[in-house]
């Protein structure tokens, strides 16, 4: 039996007075509004109406089973509105996963915009460097720097995030030219931890150029070391993301410049792609036409192959 077809049928010959009016308004034959409810009672083990040939009455079981019944469908039709609702305008929390630096950077001003554009939903943002699990975590989609997209997720490219050589003014002035990769063997280098046994990736015309360098400084966390290069401690590989601020206030200078180096693709992933809510479909187009690709931050510096 399909209960929630009978007890709409049952409510319905209580609202219409007969089975014949039932059964048109849901459009069913008669004798099938009449199983269904026969099916019921059956289920229930007591007679819900009293049936004559001219009218049918509720019992007192089938008052209470009324009352109960309305309340059910027409608290399923507040849930099916508020669904579709979601699915189609954009409201309710937003949990986003995202990289602390790239949050507090470009992330943080694009939601505030974000969210006078669409008063409507609310953004609960965790930022770590942690690789969660956005079905376990309950997060509705995550930010990921990356080259290596779980194959599980869905993926939507947003940019291409490039790295550049930097180092502060007042370091470059008092050491030895940078023309070269090779360069960097009389300089010091500041190291992100996670870069695998300090190699640092460069290629120019198609030929490959990476040079293994000697760190004088090493931290897990990317601001610091970007205030470490600006503070003249020495030359640092980090994506344009975090240094076009330092660089637009002159306390930071690209170098080797005519050397292409490490290149990832800045992603937000989500869990599925069926019954995609609004506000997680708007929120990544939001992205994609505020980021822009090659991103802002490479463009407004002009930095060579961001045009």
């Amino acid at each position: 039996m399909d209960r929630l077809t009978a007890m709409k049928v049952f409510v319905n010959v209580v609202e219409t007075g007969s089975f014949s009016a039932a059964s048109e308004r849901m459009d069913l034959s008669r004798a099938a509004a009449s199983k269904y409810v026969s099916q019921l009672e059956s289920h229930l083990g007591g007679r819900l109406l009293n049936r004559t040939t001219r009218h049918v009455s509720l019992t007192e079981s089938g008052r209470l089973y009324y009352e109960r019944c309305r309340e059910i469908l027409h608290s399923l039709e507040d849930a099916d509105g508020e669904v579709t609702g979601l699915a189609q305008e954009p409201r309710g929390t937003l949990r986003i996963s995202t990289p602390t630096n790239f949050a507090s950077l470009h992330l943080v001003p694009l939601v505030a915009r974000f969210t006078r554009d669409f008063p409507d939903v609310k953004v609960d943002m965790m930022s770590n460097d942690r690789m969660v699990d956005l079905v376990d975590e309950g997060y509705d989609l995550a930010i990921r720097i990356t080259n290596n997209v779980d194959p599980n997720l869905i993926a939507r490219r947003l940019a291409r995030c490039r790295h550049v050589i930097v180092a502060a003014p007042d370091y470059l002035a008092g050491k030895p030219a940078l023309n070269t990769p090779e360069d960097l063997k009389q300089h010091d280098c500041l190291v992100y931890t996670h870069t695998v046994g300090g190699i640092w990736p460069f290629t120019r015309d198609g030929k490959d150029h990476s040079v293994k360098v000697d760190h004088v400084f090493r931290s897990n966390n990317p601001d610091v070391l970007v205030e470490a290069a600006a503070s003249g401690m020495g030359v640092s590989m980090m994506p344009t993301f975090m240094a076009s601020d330092g660089i637009r206030r002159g306390v930071l200078r690209p170098v080797l410049e005519d050397y292409e180096t490490m290149e990832v693709q800045i992603y937000a992933v989500y869990a599925s792609r069926r019954f995609l809510p609004a506000k997680i479909r708007v929120f990544i187009d939001y992205l994609k036409e505020h980021i822009t690709d090659p991103p802002y931050w490479d463009y407004e510096l002009k930095l060579k192959g961001s045009e």
